[in-house]
C-alpha cells in the first residue's frame, strides 16, 4: 500500500498549487451564499411573525419544494430550520459542481494529457495520483466546513446553537466527499474525461430528480436519493447523525473502490470498454461539423434527454402551485371564482419565470461545454492534425461555436416544451400558447448571448474562460434568491437573467432584447477573430 502511494505528497502539493485559484473562487462563492442566506433570513424573521409565516408558506408550496427541498414538519419554524430547508439541496449541488470536475481533472485529466505518464516514469506509485486527489478533496472540504461553521456562528441565527452549526457544516463536508468520490470512481471506470464528467453529472441530475419527485409526493422515499440523505439529517431539528453516517460510509466505499481499480488497471485504460470505430472512416466525416457531431453526439443526446425529463418533472408540480390561493380562506372571501382563477394563473406564470432561469442555465451549460471543447482539443493537440489539412482556423472555430449555439437552443427548446405542455396537462385551466411564445422570445436570445460571451472568452482570453462560470452562476443565484433575500429589484441586471426576470408574466423588454441580439453578434465575431490570432496549444 505504501509502495503504491509513493510520493503522493509531491503530487498533492502540485495539485494544490495548480488548483488554488479555481478552489478559492468556489470557496468565496460558497461562503458568500451561506453567510448572505443566513443573514437575509435572519433579517426577514426579525421583521415579525407575519413576514416569517409568509416565507414558510411560500417555501412549502409544491413548486418551491421541488426546487429547494421539502420543509421539515414542525410546530414552530425559526430562522435556522428554514435556512436548512432552503440551503441544503442548493449548496450540495453547488459544491458538487466544484469538486466533481476537480477530481476528474486531477486523475483522468492528467492521465489523458500525458502528464501522469511522465510522472509515473519517475519514482511515483500507481495510486499516488488518486491518493493525492482524495487528500486534496479532504483538505478543501475541511477548509470549507470550518469557514461554514465560522460564518454561521457569526450570524447566530434564531433557533440555532453551536452543535447545530457544527452538524450542518459537517454534513456539507460529507456531501463534498460523497460526490467527489463518485467522480473519482467514474474517472477510473472510464478512459476519458468527457465520459467521466458526463456520467458524474448524470448521477447528480438523477439524485436531484429523485429527490424532487419524492419530496413532493412520497417523502419516505427521499432516502433513495443521495441528496435526500442530507435532507433526512433534519439539521437544527432532529439532527439525525445516522443519515450523515450513511453518506460517509458510502463515500469511503466509493473512494476505496476507485483506489483498487487504479492499482490494477493499465495507465490510460478504463474498466468500461470503449466502442471500436469502423475500419474505414465514413466519407461524410471528412468535414469539421460532421466530426464534431460524431464526437459530441453522446453529450448532446444526454443533455436533450435530461432537459426533457427535468422539464416534465418540473411541469408536473405546476398543478399544485395554482391551488394555493384556493385553499386560503381569506382569498376565497375577498375574490370571486374568476378572480381566483386569474390570480392562480399569475402565480403559475411567476413560477414559470423562476424556472426559466434554470432552463436557460442548463442550455447555456450544454452549449458552452461544446464551445469550450475548442480550447480543450487544442490543448490536447487534437487540432494539430486538423490544422495540417485543408480546414482554415475560421472554419474550425465557426464549427465549434455554431454547434455550441445549436446545442444550447435545442436543449432549451426541449426543456421548455416539456415544462409547458406537461404543466398544461395538470392545470385545471391550461395556459394559452402565447405564454410559451413569450418564454421562447426571451430565453433564446438570453441563451445565445450567454454562449456568445463564452465564445468570445475562448477566442480572446482562453486562460480566463473559466470566469464565465462565475459570471453565470452569480447571475443565476442572485435571480433565484432575489425575492427570498429581499434584494433590490434590479440586482440581477448584470446578466441576461435579470433582463428576462418578468417573463412570461410580461413580454421581454424590447431594449433588452436588442441588447442581447447585438451583443451576441459582436461577441461571436470577436470569438472568431480572437481564435484566428491564437497560436496552437495556447
Amino acid at each position: 500500500m505504501r509502495h503504491s502511494n509513493r510520493n503522493a505528497g509531491y503530487l498533492l502539493r502540485a495539485n494544490l498549487k495548480q488548483n488554488l485559484k479555481f478552489s478559492l473562487i468556489w470557496l468565496v462563492i460558497l461562503i458568500m451564499m451561506i453567510a448572505s442566506g443566513a443573514g437575509k433570513l435572519e433579517a426577514a424573521f426579525a421583521g415579525g411573525a407575519s413576514g416569517s409565516k409568509e416565507i414558510v408558506k411560500m417555501l412549502r408550496a409544491p413548486g418551491m419544494a421541488a426546487m429547494f427541498g421539502a420543509m421539515p414538519k414542525v410546530d414552530t419554524y425559526n430562522t435556522a430550520i428554514v435556512f436548512a430547508g432552503v440551503m441544503v439541496v442548493f449548496m450540495i449541488i453547488l459544491q458538487a459542481l466544484w469538486v466533481m470536475p476537480l477530481m476528474i481533472r486531477n486523475t483522468r485529466g492528467q492521465e489523458e494529457s500525458g502528464l501522469l505518464e511522465m510522472v509515473r516514469a519517475r519514482n511515483v506509485g500507481r495510486t499516488a495520483a488518486i491518493t493525492a486527489a482524495s487528500l486534496e478533496l479532504l483538505i478543501d472540504s475541511a477548509i470549507m466546513g470550518i469557514l461554514y461553521f465560522v460564518s454561521l456562528a457569526a450570524v447566530n441565527m434564531g433557533g440555532t446553537d453551536l452543535y447545530g452549526d457544527f452538524l450542518f457544516s459537517l454534513g456539507m463536508v460529507i456531501a463534498n466527499l460523497l460526490f467527489g468520490a463518485i467522480a473519482l470512481l467514474f474517472a477510473q471506470l472510464t478512459n476519458n474525461t468527457r465520459t467521466a464528467n458526463m456520467l458524474s453529472y448524470m448521477v447528480l441530475t438523477a439524485a436531484y430528480l429523485v429527490r424532487l419527485v419524492t419530496d413532493i409526493q412520497h417523502q419516505n422515499l427521499t432516502w433513495l436519493s443521495p441528496i435526500g440523505w442530507f435532507e433526512k439529517a433534519n439539521f437544527y431539528t432532529d439532527n439525525n447523525v445516522w443519515a450523515l453516517g450513511l453518506a460517509l460510509l458510502v463515500s469511503i466505499l466509493l473512494a476505496a473502490s476507485a483506489t483498487m481499480i487504479a492499482r490494477n488497471r493499465d495507465l490510460g485504460a478504463g474498466i468500461i470498454a470503449e466502442r471500436t470505430g469502423r475500419a474505414k472512416v465514413a466519407g461524410w466525416l471528412r468535414s469539421i461539423p460532421a466530426l464534431l457531431w460524431r464526437t459530441e453526439r453522446g453529450l448532446f443526446a444526454g443533455w436533450l434527454i435530461g432537459a426533457v425529463v427535468f422539464g416534465g418533472v418540473m411541469g408536473s408540480v405546476l398543478g399544485g402551485v395554482g391551488d394555493i390561493l384556493k385553499t386560503n380562506p381569506l382569498y376565497r372571501k375577498i375574490l370571486d371564482v374568476g378572480q381566483i382563477n386569474a390570480a392562480n394563473q399569475t402565480m403559475v406564470l411567476s413560477f414559470l419565470g423562476m424556472y426559466l432561469g434554470i432552463f436557460v442555465a442548463l442550455a447555456v451549460t450544454a452549449g458552452v461545454q461544446v464551445a469550450f471543447r475548442l480550447k480543450r482539443d487544442d490543448n490536447l493537440g487534437y487540432l494539430s492534425v486538423i490544422h495540417a489539412e485543408k480546414p482554415m482556423r475560421t472554419t474550425i472555430s465557426v464549427s465549434y461555436y455554431c454547434f455550441g449555439l445549436l446545442a444550447g437552443v435545442f436543449v432549451l427548446s426541449a426543456g421548455l416544451l416539456a415544462l409547458f405542455f406537461t404543466g398544461n396537462t395538470v392545470l385545471s385551466h391550461p395556459l394559452p400558447l402565447k405564454y410559451l411564445g413569450r418564454l421562447f422570445a426571451a430565453s433564446v436570445p438570453a441563451v445565445i448571448s450567454f454562449i456568445a460571451l463564452g465564445i468570445a472568452l475562448v477566442g480572446l482570453w482562453p486562460r480566463l474562460s473559466s470566469l464565465f462560470w462565475l459570471y453565470m452562476g452569480a447571475g443565476l443565484i442572485v435571480q433565484i434568491f432575489r425575492g427570498l433575500f429581499d434584494l433590490p429589484k434590479h440586482a440581477g441586471n448584470f446578466t441576461p437573467f435579470g433582463w428576462i426576470a418578468n417573463v412570461p408574466v410580461e413580454n421581454v423588454d424590447q431594449t433588452w432584447l436588442i441588447v442581447m441580439v447585438v451583443s451576441a453578434i459582436v461577441l461571436f465575431i470577436l470569438g472568431i477573430a480572437g481564435y484566428r490570432r491564437q497560436d496552437l496549444s495556447l
